[in-house]
Formats: C-alpha cells, structure tokens, sequence
C-alpha cells in the first residue's frame, strides 16, 4: 500500500479514490507533438514519389478549394450541444424515425447500444421520415446548419457547398460516400472529397473538357455499409450522380472470426488494461514496462490461433460464402444494392480499398503517435499486428474481387498510400495533410474512369430535369419529436425480431 500511495503520488494519481483518478498531468504521461499536424501542403513530398495519371501535373497538388465564408454557429445546436455532454454531436443529428422507434420501443441495445444507452439522458431527438419505412440510413445531418463541431452543411446536410437538385447541362456528379473517414473531422477545413474538385477543374481545362464539376460529400461518422447503401438510394440517387465513390473498411471490422473460442473474449476479459490499470498505479508502471513503452514496439501479446477453413481461399474468396469474415456478406449485399439503385438512376458505382495504419513490425513515436499506439494495442487487444493485416488484407482482396466481377472500376488507394505515422491521427483516421494526400491518390485513379467516359461519350451525361423538390428533404427542415411522443407511437409499428446489422 505504500509503494502503490508512492506510486499515485509520483505519477498524478488521487491517493484515496479506488480506481485510478488523475489529479494533475502525469510527467509519465505522453504528450502530442504538434508537429504531427503538418500543413498539407507539405505533404507534397510523398506526392514526388507516387503515380500520376496521364495529362495530371504534380504541382496541382498546392491547389485548394476555396474556403468558405465564415458563419455563425447555430445557436439552437450549440444550446443543445452543450447540454448534451457526452452525448454532443447525437443530440443534433437528425435520427430516422423508424430506427428511433425500433431502438426505444423494442428495447435492442445491440444494433445501436450507444443511442440506447443515451435514450435515457435525453428528452427529445431531431428526428425526419423515410419515404420507404425504412429505418436506414439512422441519421443524417441537418440541413443548412453550422454546428458547434465546426461542420457546414448544404441545404441537402451534406458536408460541403449547395449543389442544383437538376444537373444543368455539361455538369459531371460525383459524389462520396462512407463513414467518418469519408465525412472526415469536423473541425477540418476540408475533407478528403472537398480536395478533388479543383484538381477535377484543373485537368477539365487542361484537356479542353466542356465539363463542370459538382463534388458531393454524403459520409456521416458511424454508419455501416447498410446505412451507406440507404444514403444512395434515398439520398443521391435522385440527384442523379455520375459516379459514386464506396471509402469505408472499419466500422464492420472486427478480426474474430475462425479464432479460437472462447480463447478472445477470456484474453479480452483479462486484459491488463481493463483491470489492473484500472486500479493501480503500480499496475500501469508494469504494464509500461511489459508493452515496452518508450520503444514505440508493438508490446506482447499472447498468441490469437486461426483456424483458417481450407476450403476458404485468402487469395481468391468465393464472394458468395457465408463465412466470410469481418460482415463481408452484409457489405457485399450493400454493394449489390448500390450497384443496381445507381445502374436505374444512370450512374455507377466505384469501389475503394481502405487504408489502415498497422503492419508487423510497426515502430511508432512513443509520444507523437500515443492515439495510435493506444488504439491498436487496447481497442484491438488482443490481435497482434499480423493478424489485423492479414483480415484487413483479406476484406480489401474481396472489394477488389466484386469491383472485377461485377464490372466496377476500382481505386486501389490502400496499395500506394505511404504507411507513415505522420499522416494519421489514429490507425485510419488521417490528420489534414493525410486526408488532402489521400484525395490526390484517389483523383489520380478516378482521373482514367472519367477518361473512358468522355471518349466513350457517356460523359457528361444529359439529366431531364424537371424535379422541384428532393424526396429525401420534402419534410420540414427540423422537426423535434419528445421520447415519450416516440414512445406513445409504440403500437403502430409491426414488431421485428431483430434489428438488421
């Protein structure tokens, strides 16, 4: 008891609470290197020695958009926002009323467990209604709104400038979708989409194109593959997109299948992390010590087996196997989905690799890369680096698969995207260099689709026109609906036996 009362002295800690309290910063504790948040342009370093399609000059790479003018945030969010600790950014999203609806009535904690558990620290929700009944996607952002988070929305709540609901004539789409790596940080003065539109208008100059372009941004952080299928069906499909950009490969990704059970969950259960750490100060000295903090190594672990089906190819999947691991049949079908929806409205999908910061050997900055060191060696505990990249591998081999089969063009961003710390605030999320630096990647591979569309005449394609209002937006653009309303309206909705993943 003396050494732990020393220990929590020496390194922050309250001395008469029982699990660890911080009462002042630990000299033990790593800081973040500012340094980390380069400006990004000068991350045209990496561009020097990446690829670059026909007729694209490297030194567009310091064009930017332009910003914005500033605008005042919404008071009506920030009033919420801050009275919302904990559960912010939910409190002024504009939830779908069916998911709502199916979360408080039904009681399932599992399909969304963190708005179940918040249900019961708010009073009311922003809330809008499918045209379908559909209880996806399960939020959106409101329209025409600057929240407290820094983010813009247009009058459709996408991140981004207001785009016509008609493409006027010459007008090529292209929109975005996926989760937050696609809706990229709030706070950022641009996401990763917002990038290629200058570059789009740089190269339409250069090559004598009478095209324009409209770059749409429709990612939301959170969602899922189904949700991000929903988003193209009710959302951008009625603006009739060109080309649709698929950039997500995290929120459906957990490596547990063909291991050993119950093997994981008693490694997870008794991980250092959550239970001696928790509680002592000597116990996060030790851990220091084991995890070789300081050398930036990826810390021990105990070995996870795979039992990897024989007749499962890693190298060649069969696309339509149950068995797939990390929700790869759910995200399939969403493919299957958003293939078909965009197919009817005239448009086509396009699909991505995805980018994660993790391979064996890795050696990160003890100091400067803390989130990331964090992030895979507590939330992924206990799977080593190998054998996250061997599923991350696998599920990108899949989207590139689907991408053949189905006669979809494929941007490879995660085969040529440098593997440097610096361009990460966490194992896929990039800092404001990262995400310019990952657009140019994607610019040079969307660059030869819109090629082969021009020269085969399919672009820019002609739009009828004549739509007055969006049917996603036809609603009012901000309605509050009271838990108890919700509740009240229980028994008009058919009971399902599970909400869909």
């Amino acid at each position: 008891m003396a050494a732990e009362g020393t220990a929590r002295v020496l390194d922050g800690y309250a001395l008469v609470s029982l699990g660890l309290t911080s009462v002042r910063p630990s000299a033990r504790a790593p800081a973040r290197d500012t340094d980390k948040w380069i400006d990004p342009n000068r991350a045209a370093s990496y561009v020097a020695t990446l690829p670059v399609a026909a007729g694209v000059e490297r030194d567009w790479f310091a064009i930017s958009p332009d910003e914005r003018p500033a605008e005042p945030v919404d008071p009506e969010l920030d009033l919420r926002y801050r009275k919302s600790p904990g559960f912010k950014l939910p409190s002024v999203y504009e939830w779908n009323l069916r998911f709502a609806r199916d979360v408080v009535c039904q009681g399932d904690r599992s399909t969304h467990p963190y708005l179940a558990a918040q249900l019961q620290r708010v009073t009311d929700l922003f809330v809008f209604e499918s045209r379908t009944s559909s209880p996806y996607p399960t939020y959106r952002y409101l329209r025409n709104a600057h929240y407290p988070s820094g983010l813009v929305t247009n009058a459709f709540g996408w991140r981004g400038p207001d785009i016509p609901l008609d493409k006027p004539p010459g007008r090529v789409r292209i929109a975005f979708v996926g989760a937050s790596t696609t809706a990229g940080a709030h706070a950022d003065r641009f996401s990763y989409p917002e990038y290629i539109g200058p570059w789009l208008r740089r190269w339409a100059e250069r090559r004598g194109l009478p095209a324009t372009f409209d770059v749409v941004n429709a990612g939301r952080e959170g969602i899922l593959s189904t949700s991000i299928a929903a988003v193209v069906r009710e959302e951008l499909a009625p603006v009739k997109p060109d080309l649709v950009v698929y950039y997500e490969g995290t929120n459906q990704f957990w490596p547990n299948q063909f291991t050993v059970r119950p093997l994981v969950p008693i490694l997870r259960w008794i991980d250092p992390a959550s239970l001696v750490e928790h509680y002592s100060a000597i116990g996060v000295r030790l851990r220091s010590v084991i995890d070789k903090h300081g050398s930036g190594r990826e810390p021990y672990k105990p070995p996870v087996p795979v039992a990897w089906p024989s007749d499962l190819s890693e190298s060649d999947p069969a696309l339509d196997d149950p068995r797939l691991p990390v929700q790869l049949p759910v995200i399939l079908k969403d493919f299957d989905d958003m293939s078909a929806t965009l197919r009817g409205s005239g448009g086509a999908l396009v699909l991505s690799s995805f980018v994660w910061l993790v391979d064996p050997g890795l050696v990160l900055d003890p100091q400067r890369d803390a989130v990331i060191f964090h992030e895979l060696n507590q939330r992924y505990w206990p799977f080593s680096y190998a054998h996250l990249r061997r599923f991350i591998d696998f599920e990108n081999r899949a989207y590139r698969k689907y991408a053949r089969q189905h006669g979809l063009d494929f941007s490879d961003a995660a085969g040529v995207y440098p593997h440097d710390p610096r361009l990460f605030v966490d194992s896929v999320h990039m800092t404001p260099a990262g995400a310019k630096l990952q657009a140019w990647i994607v610019f040079q591979n969307l660059v030869p689709v819109l090629e082969r569309g021009f020269a085969e005449k399919r672009l820019p394609a002609a739009d009828p026109g004549g739509r007055t209002v969006h049917p996603a937006f036809s609603g009012p653009p901000r309605r509050l609906m009271r838990l108890d309303e919700i509740r009240g309206s229980c028994g008009s909705i058919p009971k399902r036996s599970a909400l869909s993943p």
